[in-house]
């Protein structure tokens, strides 16, 4: 945890104006992440956050400036652009 509860009203999430940013929600829009890491870069404690995180096995929401939402479905990676795949030349 946060090593002061009190810590966590200074965080400016906490603020009225950021409550409704969807800071727990697995499906936060890029405009919605966008905003928040605004939000998380000017943070008092956005380091006591990051120490949270990265101590802690957080697995879901925005915090200290990231999306930490572990995705249950693999990621496919395209490695080549359609059409330009390695071979040999004609």
């Amino acid at each position: 945890m946060i090593a002061s509860p009190g810590a966590t009203l200074r965080a400016s999430c906490a603020r009225p104006e950021n409550q409704d940013l969807p800071w727990i929600a697995e499906d936060a829009s890029p405009l919605a992440r966008a905003l928040m890491a605004r939000v998380c870069a000017s943070c008092p404690i956005l380091a006591a956050c990051a120490l949270e995180v990265a101590t802690t096995s957080t697995t879901a929401g925005f915090w200290a400036g990231r999306d930490r939402t572990l995705w249950r479905d693999p990621v496919t990676v395209q490695d080549t652009l359609p059409g330009l795949e390695l071979g040999t030349a004609a």
